[in-house]
């Protein structure tokens, strides 16, 4: 949501609403678990091609639908100021932010580095995966070293500059996921991945309330958790193979199961551009109980340990342990040395 131009265009789909932005991107959600399904996921006929040609569709019934509305009412939306909808650099952009931003900054800021080999072969699915949705791909996406220009040249170009429209929408997504399932996450845990994920500068620009320490600890917690898993189903390959088969089914199904319908997204022109027609914010606020219906502190912690956040506060606590027990071992070592 950092850059200025492409918050213009989703403002105007009125997709990232307070009540509607999850089902967006579960939809989103959707189509990457579709491109990363299988090999034939991604080849023609398969799911995940049939997922991005939709997408693809999509973008362009946006691209057009605005563009007719601004030349109908050139202050609906100034091409001259953000470009073409859905343009080209809005498209490699797109691509990025599920490749390269994620292999040199997502991923590592969690305490997870791919091999050379994984990223290569990441950057070769995006690469096709770009293709078939329309954005440019050489040189962009042609090897590391150019995925990594890219992103880096975009990051120092000036795209990335919140504006008012950018913390609306950023705003919204937390306000429309805090609470809900799978991970039940609170308000305060979003704002702590966010600042974690995104850095502080980002985050302060895009008016996301900073949170309590605890909540980073928990994301802390969390990254922990992730480093551990990852590390170790990688060095057992049989074992890592099944449980990713195991989990692609497990995430597909909990993702259709979040649906209102129970069924998978069509990718449909939902939501259509209009005049009059803009994403609002919360008024600030990002918390949908009411003040007279607030749980009680007991009520919210059990209701913390069945989300996210009680996994993330278990793995600081057996960690912390561990290592109070390795100090302890260490420091009554040195004290059978220094007798």
């Amino acid at each position: 949501m950092g850059s200025r131009r492409v918050v213009e265009t989703l403002t105007r789909t009125g997709g990232f609403g307070k009540h509607v932005t999850r089902r967006r991107l579960l939809e989103t959600f959707q189509h990457i678990l579709d491109v990363t399904r299988d090999l034939e996921s991604v080849r023609p006929g398969g799911k995940g091609f049939a997922s991005s040609i939709r997408v693809r569709f999509l973008h362009a019934a946006v691209r057009r639908r605005i563009l007719q509305l601004a030349a109908e009412n050139p202050a609906y939306y100034s091409v001259e100021e953000f470009g073409i909808p859905v343009n080209d650099l809005d498209s490699i952009g797109t691509v990025l932010t599920f490749s390269a931003t994620l292999i040199w900054l997502g991923f590592p800021r969690q305490g997870i580095f791919l091999r050379s080999q994984e990223i290569s072969d990441y950057l070769a699915l995006w690469r096709w995966v770009g293709y078939i949705l329309g954005a440019p791909t050489e040189p962009y996406l042609s090897s590391p070293a150019h995925a990594k220009a890219m992103m880096d040249s975009l990051i120092v170009s000036g795209e990335i500059a919140p504006t008012a429209t950018s913390r609306t929408l950023a705003n919204n997504i937390i306000a429309g996921l805090q609470g809900r399932p799978p991970m039940n996450a609170s308000a305060d845990f979003l704002r702590a991945e966010a600042y974690w994920l995104n850095g502080t500068e980002l985050a302060t620009a895009l008016a996301i309330p900073k949170p309590p320490l605890y909540y980073t600890i928990l994301v802390a917690g969390q990254c922990l958790f992730l480093m551990t898993l990852c590390y170790l189903k990688r060095s057992i390959p049989p074992w890592d193979e099944a449980n990713i088969r195991r989990l692609r089914r497990l995430i597909h199904k909990i993702t259709l199961d979040q649906f209102e319908d129970k069924k998978e997204a069509a990718f449909e022109f939902r939501y259509i551009p209009n005049f009059g027609k803009i994403t609002e914010g919360d008024s600030g606020s990002t918390t949908t109980t009411d003040e007279k219906e607030r749980p009680s502190v007991m009520a919210a912690f059990w209701a913390r340990n069945k989300s996210v956040e009680g996994r993330n506060l278990h793995t600081v606590l057996v960690a912390s342990a561990v290592m109070g027990w390795i100090a302890w071992l260490g420091l009554k070592s040195a004290a059978s040395l220094l007798q």
